[in-house]
């Protein structure tokens, strides 16, 4: 019998996954006594390669492009960006419990290790640069795939949603107030949360006031 070490439970079965947690199982391997249900991964097999692949050809094709003008920096982090987007989604669906809260508290955190390293090495403003944009970027793209893999699971977590949606439109007061003199990653971050929040407002609309008015009690 196979044993999950997470939910401390013993399973009956011969699949790999626990059907509870989907995490590894360690164990002797019996006949499966639970019906075949697919995996997220293995749901969505072919959509996580697809992504994997586009990933790779914008990584190479932004390391060619900084080869090319003799620049190794806007390469560095958008494969940095690309790397942390599928952290974020390996922990998010690891920790379905709470999906958005686990993907708004890790750019929050990356955000404020990236802001202080900025500050205790001279303050050379990259993190509020490339880093915040791009962080805010990886969090539309990582909340918008989860919204469509777990899409059961959006009412319930509609507020990280839009906290993580508002946090990706900072970067437009960069902008504005001429904070960033390289701001072509801190409009495309505002763009696409921008888009994702009026999507979410006018396909989740009755939703976001119901959820808003329960958070803020009024």
């Amino acid at each position: 019998m196979k044993v999950c070490k997470k939910c401390k439970v013993k399973v009956k079965t011969d699949s790999d996954f626990c059907p509870l947690c989907q995490n590894k199982l360690t164990g002797k391997q019996e006949e499966n006594v639970f019906p075949y249900i697919p995996t997220i991964y293995k749901k969505y097999f072919t959509f996580f390669r697809i992504l994997l692949l586009v990933s790779i050809i914008i990584s190479l094709t932004c390391i060619a492009i900084d080869l090319m003008i003799n620049s190794y920096h806007f390469s560095i982090f958008v494969v940095m960006g690309f790397i942390c987007l599928f952290v974020i989604l390996k922990i998010a669906l690891t920790k379905r419990d709470s999906v958005f809260k686990t993907i708004l508290w890790q750019l929050v955190i990356l955000a404020l290790i990236a802001i202080s390293w900025d500050y205790f090495t001279g303050w050379h403003s990259w993190s509020l640069s490339y880093v915040l944009p791009i962080l805010c970027i990886v969090g539309s793209i990582s909340i918008s795939i989860m919204a469509i893999v777990l899409k059961d699971y959006l009412d319930e977590e509609l507020f990280y949603f839009i906290c993580i949606v508002l946090i990706g439109i900072i970067p437009l007061i960069f902008v504005f107030t001429d904070i960033v003199t390289i701001k072509v990653p801190s409009i495309i971050s505002s763009f696409l949360n921008l888009v994702c929040f009026f999507s979410l407002l006018i396909l989740k609309y009755k939703d976001v006031k119901e959820e808003l008015k329960r958070r803020m009690h009024f």
